[in-house]
């Protein structure tokens, strides 16, 4: 008598006989706790094929997880996802707003995280094991709760409803649809209306990548067969230009400085001024920046969980002047643990009033970062491994996306033109100015000799 445990590896599925219905043949298969059924075939032998190799892929791939491909919609596989992959991604939030598009429409309960909090010296926190680092709590709340929107966003919310129609009903539709039921044209319809209805072509390739990671995570983790290849796969995008090359100047700087002391709250101007002096991202002083993490001797802030990971920021002297402001102002909490006690919204909206203000036009504040970089490039003449460790980039492909050097700035020092201090990347003072123009200047050279690049043309002649 066999085991149960090997009489369950070794049992034999009894032959699948399909079976007429209408004008088509059908048939039904249940195998490993799969019940798997299909219809519209021309014949019995053609019924039998399919069931044949659907048994053998179900036999060689093994028992799936969940209730498989065909009996469940492709908005329960998205909760399935977000529950067991989410808490694991440290940008979990933004595949968490696409996700929860899909949940709405299907009136499933949507997502929500909450954040794990990491250890302090205080020692009051949780503290992550560090070879499975889970950054969110994922849980689920209905979905027919009412989401705030303050006022002054009331009608723009409004005109996207309108504007993403024709998306939501194909959302709504691939949602409800069975995951083994979805064929790569459905999602190119999916594109195509996003295209229509006026997404960028970023956001775009960012729900058809989340898409394509679904369905590549059911096939490897959850071990379904189907649909036989990942629908998201050769899709046809519209290309994706996010190339940003805006640089804030000193004269802008300093109108929008004047603009800025209007401001109320009194993280704003340190804020952006650190993201000026730093080049850091602008989550890095707002979530991640902790006085603990200071080390005023050696001039470096530590940051334990930036975008890319942990690294140490330098710090130049304005930056370090900023910080001690900070540090000694009265009104500061003496058990603050963070250096920028305010949020992204609240800084975003003091920079968006003073750019109305000051007359700025095509400026964000992550700009800033970009004119750090380029302004650093220059004080550097180019040295690109320090760039890196200031930016905390780890390629120079990533590097090269902030230095936005012009072709007026070549022409420059090609022909000796000075570089004025209004028009510089802002943070580039004169004194240090007159330092790089003469260290750029040409020496002089005996009137005996002939320039190099004269000597290569009389050698053509």
């Amino acid at each position: 008598m066999f085991h149960p445990i090997l009489r369950c590896c070794t049992e034999v599925p009894v032959a699948v006989k399909p079976y007429r219905e209408g004008k088509s043949w059908s048939f039904r298969v249940r195998l490993k706790g799969q019940t798997v059924y299909r219809a519209g075939f021309s014949s019995p032998a053609a019924a039998q094929r399919e069931a044949d190799r659907l048994r053998q892929k179900i036999l060689d791939a093994g028992k799936p997880k969940h209730k498989g491909p065909w009996h469940t919609t492709v908005a329960q596989a998205l909760q399935d996802y977000a529950r067991e992959r989410l808490p694991a991604m440290k940008g979990a939030r933004q595949d968490a707003d696409r996700i929860n598009r899909y949940l709405r429409l299907g009136g499933l309960n949507v997502v929500k995280l909450d954040k794990i909090p990491r250890q302090t010296n205080s020692g009051n926190e949780t503290k992550l094991d560090a070879a499975s680092v889970c950054y969110w709590e994922v849980s689920f709340v209905p979905s027919n709760k009412p989401r705030k929107i303050v006022s002054s966003l009331s009608t723009h919310r409004h005109a996207q409803t309108v504007r993403t129609e024709k998306t939501d009903l194909l959302r709504g539709q691939l949602g409800k649809m069975p995951m083994a039921n979805v064929v790569p044209y459905l999602l190119q319809d999916l594109v195509d209306a996003m295209i229509s209805d006026g997404y960028g072509p970023a956001t775009i390739g960012l729900e058809r990548a989340m898409l394509r990671r679904l369905f590549s995570y059911a096939q490897e983790s959850w071990l379904w067969i189907a649909p036989a290849r990942n629908p998201g796969a050769g899709l046809k995008l519209p290309p994706v230009d996010n190339v940003r090359t805006r640089i804030v100047s000193n004269d802008e700087w300093k109108l929008l400085s004047k603009a800025l002391e209007r401001e109320s709250n009194p993280y704003v101007i340190p804020a952006l001024a650190l993201l000026l002096e730093t080049s850091m991202r602008v989550s890095e002083p707002l979530m991640e920046a902790h006085w603990k993490d200071l080390d005023w001797g050696r001039c470096i802030l530590h940051l334990k969980d930036g975008k890319a990971g942990a690294r140490d920021v330098p710090l130049n002297p304005l930056a370090l002047d900023v910080l001690r402001t900070l540090y000694e102002r009265e009104e500061r909490e003496a058990d603050e643990p963070r250096i920028l006690p305010t949020t992204y919204e609240t800084i975003k909206a003091a920079w968006n009033r003073a750019c109305a203000s000051a007359g700025v036009f095509d400026a964000h504040i992550h700009d800033l970062r970009h004119t750090a970089a380029t302004r650093f490039t220059l004080e550097l003449n180019g040295n690109v491994m320090v760039l890196k460790v200031i930016t905390g980039h780890k390629t120079l492909a990533q590097l090269n996306r902030y230095i936005n050097l012009k072709a007026d700035d070549v022409v420059r020092v090609l022909h000796g033109r000075p570089l004025t201090e209004g028009s510089a990347p802002a943070g580039l003072r004169a004194n240090r100015l007159a330092l790089m123009e003469r260290a750029a200047a040409p020496s002089e050279l005996p009137t005996n000799v002939i320039p190099l690049r004269r000597k290569v043309v009389l050698a053509r002649e």
